[in-house]
């Protein structure tokens, strides 16, 4: 793992690995293996109308057992295990 700038970060490529969807929403999980990140979206569903809600995004860094809401909560968790700092 390197130091990168928020830009930087930003701009690193997250794959898609796996989703499931079923009757009141549905889950997708997308990864960058070489920076140890994570993210999941999860989206609801109205099991009744079949309309779909707005998803919600939760970041992940390998080996912190936190879950940040955005992507800027992420890169300093992400920076903390890269320079071995705690803010």
């Amino acid at each position: 793992m390197t130091e990168l700038t928020f830009e930087e970060f930003c701009e690193l490529k997250i794959e898609y690995r796996t989703g499931i969807t079923f009757d009141t929403g549905a889950q997708r999980m997308y990864r960058n293996d070489k920076h140890g990140l994570q993210v999941e979206v999860y989206t609801d569903r109205n099991k009744r109308t079949g309309v779909w809600g707005k998803g919600k995004r939760y970041w992940f860094v390998d080996g912190d057992s936190r879950a940040f809401e955005t992507s800027d909560q992420c890169y300093v968790a992400y920076m903390e295990k890269v320079c071995g700092v705690k803010s």
